[in-house]
Protein backbone atom coordinates (compact mmCIF):
# COMPACT_ATOMS: atom_id res chain seq x y z
CA UNK A 1 0.00 0.00 0.00
CA UNK A 2 0.66 3.83 0.01
CA UNK A 3 0.12 3.84 3.74
CA UNK A 4 1.89 2.87 6.85
CA UNK A 5 0.20 -0.61 8.11
CA UNK A 6 -0.47 -0.25 11.47
CA UNK A 7 -1.63 -3.29 13.14
CA UNK A 8 -3.91 -2.61 16.20
CA UNK A 9 -4.88 -6.06 17.51
CA UNK A 10 -3.79 -9.46 17.06
CA UNK A 11 -5.09 -12.45 19.14
CA UNK A 12 -5.17 -16.23 18.87
CA UNK A 13 -8.09 -18.65 19.00
CA UNK A 14 -7.30 -19.98 22.59
CA UNK A 15 -4.74 -19.66 25.14
CA UNK A 16 -2.84 -21.85 23.29
CA UNK A 17 -1.78 -19.63 21.03
CA UNK A 18 -0.20 -16.56 21.54
CA UNK A 19 0.62 -13.82 19.22
CA UNK A 20 3.16 -10.98 19.06
CA UNK A 21 3.24 -8.29 16.69
CA UNK A 22 5.04 -4.91 15.92
CA UNK A 23 3.34 -2.05 17.63
CA UNK A 24 4.83 0.88 15.72
CA UNK A 25 3.38 1.64 11.99
CA UNK A 26 5.30 -0.51 9.12
CA UNK A 27 6.40 1.54 6.32
CA UNK A 28 5.60 0.89 3.21
CA UNK A 29 8.42 -0.83 1.52
CA UNK A 30 9.53 -2.27 5.23
CA UNK A 31 8.82 -5.38 6.73
CA UNK A 32 7.33 -7.04 9.73
CA UNK A 33 7.06 -9.67 12.06
CA UNK A 34 4.39 -11.48 13.57
CA UNK A 35 5.56 -14.35 16.08
CA UNK A 36 2.86 -16.86 17.24
CA UNK A 37 4.00 -18.95 20.19
CA UNK A 38 2.11 -22.19 20.11
CA UNK A 39 1.96 -24.33 23.50
CA UNK A 40 1.35 -27.83 22.90
CA UNK A 41 1.09 -29.23 26.09
CA UNK A 42 -2.05 -32.11 26.65
CA UNK A 43 -2.45 -32.07 22.97
CA UNK A 44 -1.29 -34.41 20.33
CA UNK A 45 -2.81 -35.17 16.63
CA UNK A 46 -3.80 -32.47 14.22
CA UNK A 47 -4.39 -29.32 15.73
CA UNK A 48 -5.97 -26.19 13.58
CA UNK A 49 -5.39 -22.47 15.59
CA UNK A 50 -6.32 -19.74 14.28
CA UNK A 51 -4.96 -15.63 14.59
CA UNK A 52 -6.76 -12.65 14.00
CA UNK A 53 -4.55 -9.63 12.86
CA UNK A 54 -6.64 -6.12 12.90
CA UNK A 55 -5.35 -3.55 10.58
CA UNK A 56 -5.91 -0.35 9.15
CA UNK A 57 -6.55 -2.82 5.99
CA UNK A 58 -9.91 -3.48 3.89
CA UNK A 59 -10.62 -5.78 5.18
CA UNK A 60 -10.24 -4.69 8.48
CA UNK A 61 -9.48 -8.51 9.54
CA UNK A 62 -7.40 -11.03 8.59
CA UNK A 63 -6.92 -14.66 9.59
CA UNK A 64 -3.97 -16.63 9.63
CA UNK A 65 -4.41 -20.36 10.04
CA UNK A 66 -1.82 -22.42 11.76
CA UNK A 67 -2.08 -26.26 11.61
CA UNK A 68 0.38 -28.63 13.11
CA UNK A 69 0.63 -32.43 13.89
CA UNK A 70 1.96 -32.83 17.84
CA UNK A 71 3.26 -35.95 18.19
CA UNK A 72 2.41 -37.74 21.52
CA UNK A 73 5.68 -37.89 24.14
CA UNK A 74 5.97 -41.50 23.84
CA UNK A 75 6.19 -41.78 20.34
CA UNK A 76 9.08 -39.14 19.83
CA UNK A 77 12.45 -40.10 20.13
Amino acid sequence: GESPLIITNARGSCGCTAPEYPRKPIAPGDEGEIKVVFDSSNRAGKQDKTVTIEANTVPRSTIIKITSNVMPKNAQS
